[in-house]
């Protein structure tokens, strides 16, 4: 037995069958056996030279010696519609051109076998080498892979009168075998007939095409597509904006850049909700539809992330508690562009990713992390009070009221973040006074989803927290230095 499998990786085959014109819109199926001979011979002649004519040939009509059956997979009929030129004096004058196709789910594969049809080891390898550089069937965007294969298939398409199989009978090309063809030229002479040599000679087909009625199953071919399961979609809890301009913001206005972040989504959902801001999401607006400050950390964080240069590349957006609905994602695409003071270029905003909150595109877990931005405190030194046990117990004070686990270890590090210092960064909203800005390493008993933030101004990008490098996790760092 040979059994030859032909997969289709754009999920399609375009083939229009003989004596049927490509406007008809009608697809060959099953593939013709003499449509694939002549593909093979093809590949022979531009790919594989160095295989002998007598090789090929003895290949060639073994194949044709015996009529194929088919393992079909289910295939949908759909066509496509072009309006092209027509070539003429005017230049809107157009030609509707149909192209019809078959089309499969991912990864389907047809399968011809031959029951009675054997090669030895060395024909065999060269008949999958022909295989192997066959790279489309049919018109040149009907893209195969073909190759040999062992087993037995459900083969439920066959000629009419075989296998007991029942279905509609479709004519398929097949090639004259060499005992049953008696013309002129030699058989594979035959078998490369062009159109042209075919309509100079007024014949009325090739000289070695032969039509065979198979028994296609009924439902083969769908007219329409199968309707798929709704697939339940993922909850958005996290977004990914992108930042483009000449001058991208500095790392040291991560606050400021959150804020106007802030205001332009409330004032995209408000234009979406109809100008009314009482209709503002509190994801957005940090506050209840009373005008009561949420309190439950509920409303999103917006973490600016920047690279080495010390510019901000990017924000993401993070909803702890609750998904983005759809009015919010909306409110969310709207903001396209932020404003740059002292004359420099605004900057043009894109969302590039949305996922799960906890999606390892954008967020990796870790138990060391250290500061990128400064962790201001919400809370003042006492005097007298010592500073590192004071800063310990804000950490792990911020933890508990955001639902983190308590950290093992708690270790200020020098405050220089990146190419900045702590103190070159905004550490207040607007109103608000100026604070300590300080930076930690912290080592926790289970790795924990970064980045996150703490503290005061945490929901607008200070006090973020990232995974500290292996090659820095034995590192030597300060002890805890006194603010003065």
């Amino acid at each position: 037995m040979t059994t030859i499998r032909l997969r289709f990786p754009a999920s399609r085959y375009h083939a229009t069958p003989w004596g049927r014109h490509v406007n008809e819109g009608v697809t060959e199926w099953p593939p013709s056996p003499y449509r694939l001979l002549r593909a093979l011979y093809d590949v022979w002649q531009r790919k594989c030279a160095k295989l002998s004519a007598a090789q090929v040939e003895r290949i060639l009509q073994a194949l044709s010696s015996e009529l194929p059956s088919f393992s079909l997979p289910q295939a949908t009929a759909s066509h496509t519609r072009s309006y092209l030129s027509a070539n003429g004096l005017d230049a809107a004058e157009k030609n509707l051109v149909f192209d019809g196709f078959l089309a499969f789910r991912h990864g389907a594969a047809c399968y011809l076998s031959w029951p009675t049809v054997a090669f030895e080891p060395e024909e065999q390898r060269a008949l999958n080498e022909l295989l192997l550089n066959l790279n489309y069937l049919g018109r040149s965007e009907s893209w195969i892979e073909a190759d040999l294969c062992s087993g037995d298939a459900s083969y439920q398409c066959a000629p009419v009168g075989t296998l007991d199989l029942r279905g509609e009978a479709v004519p398929v090309a097949v090639a004259l075998a060499p005992g049953s063809y008696s013309g002129k030229k030699k058989w594979i002479e035959a078998l490369t007939y062009s159109t042209t040599e075919v309509m100079k000679q007024k014949l009325s087909g090739p000289p070695l095409l032969k039509h065979v009625r198979y028994a296609l199953p009924s439902g083969a071919v769908d007219s329409d597509p199968v309707p798929e399961a709704l697939r339940k979609r993922t909850p958005v809890q996290a977004v990914l904006i992108r930042l483009d301009g000449i001058v991208l913001p500095l790392a040291t206005e991560t606050i400021a850049v959150a804020e106007q972040i802030r205001t332009r989504l409330m004032g995209a959902h408000r234009k979406a909700m109809g100008g009314d801001k009482s209709k503002v999401s509190s994801l957005f607006s940090g506050k209840t539809p009373e005008g009561e400050r949420r309190l439950d950390h509920g409303h999103i964080y917006i973490l600016p992330q920047s690279n080495r240069d010390g510019r901000i590349h990017s924000v993401l957006l993070l909803s702890r508690l609750e998904p983005f609905n759809e009015k919010e994602l909306d409110a969310v695409r709207g903001v396209r562009e932020l404003y740059q003071s002292d004359g420099r270029p605004g900057v043009r905003c894109v969302v590039t990713w949305q996922g799960s909150l906890n999606d390892r595109a954008v967020r990796d877990p870790a138990n060391e992390v250290r500061s990128v931005t400064p962790f201001v405190t919400a809370r003042h030194l006492k005097k007298k009070q010592d500073p590192a046990e004071f800063y310990e117990a804000e950490i792990r004070r911020e933890c508990r009221n955001q639902n983190y686990p308590e950290p093992l270890e708690v270790d200020r590090i020098d405050d220089k973040l990146g190419l900045f210092v702590a103190v070159e960064y905004r550490r207040n909203r607007p109103d608000d006074p100026a604070r300590p800005g300080l930076a930690f390493r912290l080592k926790f008993a289970e790795p924990i989803i970064t980045p996150f933030s703490l503290g005061y101004g945490s929901h607008f990008g200070l006090g973020q927290f990232v995974p500290i490098p292996d090659a820095q996790k034995n590192s030597s760092f300060a002890s805890i230095k006194p603010i003065t």
